[in-house]
């Protein structure tokens, strides 16, 4: 409901409806997730915001139908176990919900197979327009359900209480991969009390490489999402068994707490690696751990930076920079998106170290989509 307060408590007063929700929540296998963060908001209709490097909007046709949008992780109500995963601390987005269906888009800004929806206080009924929507409960109270034709979800008017109404996270997917969404929203309920304030957050799922096997001094492979990738280039260590912590800070998105990881040797000369995909894809995106070096793509390649910490820049389109720095963490650390104009199925670049101490520098590389 729209003006509620959040208690200290992160259980609450109904701590044992809260425990319930746990038994009773669907929870699938954690996975890193990245989520949008929302930066503005425009006359009531739309709210605005970035997720891995891209624009991504919701978009409200009724007037007013797009409420607090709230920009500096300031929103808490996605902290309860109902939410998968849990933010201690989020953005969010407020919609509107009325007695009569208001029609929303959101626009992910890249094509995607599926996205996750956090929806708090939710007491209204969310159906999603375009055909071929199914939508899967990952995790959610007792009365955040999926409607029978799997096309959207509901929940149910449940007082004060914190959290209030219902809350859950959903899996959306359609027939094909896909860029933008429509769904329209209405009240679950017909007292004539205020309008219904649903929360929302808006999310992807990254996967990233299982490295299996070092087939030889300067080749790597594993497996992404079904598909055999490899790393060729002047290699050092690589950790295969999720042995690798580095990439656990904010300065990646998402972050790894434990992964496995390729290490790439970069000298004051120019090395070239070669990263085949298994497959054509629209984007690529690499944790660099470590990174006291520049790296540079072939011209056609498109470099965005989506996090890092201080030296961790992309000064051209096709060129990412790290600077040598004592740690912890060392060096450099970020998250960068690798596109380009058409799908492609490899990556080639060129590693070489940005300061003239030390003899060579050591770059772990993480390769996720």
């Amino acid at each position: 409901m729209l003006g509620g307060t959040s208690g200290a408590n992160p259980y609450g007063s109904n701590e044992p409806d809260i425990r319930r929700a746990e038994i009773m929540a669907t929870v699938m296998t954690a996975e890193p997730h990245a989520f949008v963060d929302w930066t503005s908001s425009e006359s009531g209709t739309k709210a605005i915001g970035k997720l891995l490097g891209r624009k991504v909007t919701v978009t409200g046709r009724s007037p007013n139908s797009v409420g607090e949008v709230n920009v500096n992780g300031e929103h808490t109500d996605f902290q309860w176990p109902v939410f998968t995963p849990s933010l201690g601390t989020s953005d969010s987005v407020e919609l509107v919900s009325r007695a009569t269906e208001s029609e929303f888009t959101i626009d992910l800004g890249a094509e995607v197979e599926e996205f996750v929806l956090h929806l708090g206080s939710l007491a209204s009924i969310l159906t999603f327009i375009d055909p071929g929507t199914t939508v899967t409960k990952v995790s959610g109270d007792v009365e955040f359900e999926v409607l029978p034709g799997r096309d959207g979800v509901k929940g149910a008017l449940k007082g004060d209480a914190r959290p209030t109404d219902s809350n859950g996270t959903v899996r959306v997917r359609k027939a094909r991969a896909f860029s933008s969404i429509k769904f329209k929203l209405r009240k679950n309920y017909v007292e004539p009390s205020p309008d219904d304030g649903v929360y929302l957050q808006v999310g992807r799922i990254v996967k990233f490489v299982d490295w299996t096997i070092r087939e030889n001094e300067q080749t790597v492979a594993g497996n992404l999402d079904g598909q055999r990738v490899t790393v060729t280039g002047n290699l050092t260590e690589v950790l295969l068994n999720g042995e690798h912590q580095g990439f656990g800070t904010s300065s990646f998105t998402p972050s790894l707490s434990f992964s496995d990881s390729v290490g790439l040797v970069s000298l004051h000369t120019e090395s070239e690696f070669t990263a085949n995909l298994g497959g054509e894809v629209q984007e690529v995106f690499l944790h660099l751990g470590s990174f006291g070096s520049i790296m540079t793509f072939d011209p056609d390649m498109i470099v965005t930076k989506v996090s890092g910490d201080e030296g961790f820049d992309v000064p051209e389109l096709n060129v990412v920079t790290g600077k040598a720095k004592n740690g912890p963490p060392t060096d450099s650390n970020g998250t960068i998106r690798v596109s380009k104009r058409q799908r492609f199925s490899s990556i080639t670049f060129k590693l070489k170290m940005s300061s003239e101490q030390g003899e060579q520098d050591g770059v772990y590389l993480q390769i996720g989509r």
